[in-house]
């Protein structure tokens, strides 16, 4: 007997209710958006998980952050799993490095559509649908061990052919969930037979067993920060009768990172630049359901002409009109910031260009500053009660180590181009 198609939903990195990070000050109205973009997104995956008639939705780590206590989040996962109940969609969890096995096991009870994995030795879930096998699920580590032949014992003593056995997923534990603690860290990855081992991206590649079935690592459905590109969402896993899969793509985050390289050799004046901009924009693909962009521009050049673009007031007007001219207060939301450009190394003496080399050297290999630093450093700063409390802390927020970062690489720039110049 052939076995019987399914669908299963994959996400992961959910992270529900944290903060977007490094989208500066906004109006009320997006920062609404943002404010509620993890939320949103978690949302349109229990709607399309429903839409599609899935027959089980993974979720793979850091489904949220334990050492914040965010009673939106919990209320958001636990309307969520409802919401699939009433479908009767059963929902197999994984915990991560931000959400351990100790603070699922904490959460009241979840509802009993909901399948929490957080030890190797837990059993396997067989997954059906009228009656009949669809496929078998359990957890997994690099060390987990299992050869073609026992899939009998694993599988209750049915056959093991490949034509009627159900399909075999693994759900990889990490962080501090199942297992030996160095797991990730062994050198003996053992074999499994399985046809799909899930995780979330991001997990080392070691701490997968070995095996010839597909390896998904899973990406967030909503990119916390400008790193996070593109496109974000959940994957459809879709099995016919044959064991034929196929794997698509499906977006649902309300807001999107981008960054774009502008050329700006041969630009003759601001508006020529706009237009240029404008049509860069044009030419990204859409993603259903978005709402904000948030787009970084990097300006370049080839040639040694600046036109004042390397002025960090210039930069600022350029992101304010482009803005102006891209942003849909009725429809898609845009906010443009645009970097200044660096100067030329060629403009700089050339007994400082070692020095500014070593400058920027030094600025990659330091130990990154984290944003707790930043909130720690602003606080400390603050001034006695020349400013409200609660709202200078806030500044931190808008301050992002990488950009800080890049601002220090472009005031190097800056400082040694007009050494011993008048």
């Amino acid at each position: 007997m052939s076995a019987k198609s399914f669908r299963l939903l994959h996400a992961a990195n959910l992270q529900l209710d944290c903060p977007l990070r490094g989208a500066g000050l906004q109006n009320d109205e997006i920062r609404d958006i943002l404010d509620a973009a993890t939320l949103t997104a978690f949302e349109r995956i229990v709607t399309i998980a429903i839409e599609k008639d899935v027959d089980g939705v993974l979720i793979t780590g850091n489904t949220f952050d334990a050492s914040f206590a965010s009673l939106a989040a919990e209320v958001a996962m636990r309307e969520g799993f409802s919401r699939l109940a009433d479908h009767n969609i059963p929902v197999f969890i994984t915990p991560g490095e931000m959400d351990p096995d100790a603070a699922w096991l904490d959460l009241p009870r979840l509802p009993d559509n909901v399948t929490l994995f957080t030890d190797v030795t837990d059993p396997p879930v067989d997954l059906t649908s009228h009656g009949h096998l669809l496929a078998t699920l359990f957890p997994v580590t690099a060390t987990t061990s299992i050869e073609p032949e026992e899939l009998a014992n694993i599988l209750g003593g049915r056959t093991t052919s490949k034509g009627n056995r159900p399909f075999v997923v693994g759900m990889l534990l990490s962080g501090s969930a199942g297992g030996p603690k160095d797991a990730r860290k062994s050198k003996q990855n053992r074999f499994a037979a399985l046809d799909w081992v899930v995780c979330h991206e991001g997990t080392n590649a070691d701490s997968l067993p070995l095996t010839d079935g597909h390896a998904h690592m899973q990406s967030a459905p909503q990119g916390l920060d400008r790193s996070e590109t593109g496109a974000r969402g959940v994957t459809l896993l879709e099995v016919d009768s044959a064991r034929k899969t196929k794997l698509t793509k499906i977006p649902v985050a309300p807001v999107r990172w981008e960054t774009i390289v502008q050329p700006i050799d041969h630009v003759k004046d601001r508006e020529a630049l706009l237009e240029r901009m404008l049509g860069q924009l044009e030419r990204l693909p859409n993603f259903h359901g978005e709402l904000v962009r948030i787009i970084d521009w990097k300006l370049d050049r080839t040639s040694g002409e600046a036109n004042g673009w390397e002025s960090d007031t210039a930069a600022k007007e350029l992101g304010e009109a482009l803005t102006e001219l891209s942003d849909q207060p009725d429809g898609l939301r845009y906010v443009h910031r645009v970097s200044a450009l660096e100067p030329d190394l060629t403009l700089i003496e050339p007994a400082h260009r070692e020095v500014l080399t070593e400058y920027l050297l030094a600025l990659e290999r330091r130990a990154p500053s984290k944003q707790a630093d930043f909130a720690k450093w602003i606080a400390e700063a603050r001034v006695g009660d020349l400013v409200n409390s609660g709202r200078w802390e806030q500044w931190s927020e808008s301050l992002q180590p990488q950009q800080v970062t890049e601002r220090a690489q472009q005031l190097g720039w800056k400082w040694f181009a007009t050494i011993g110049k008048k």
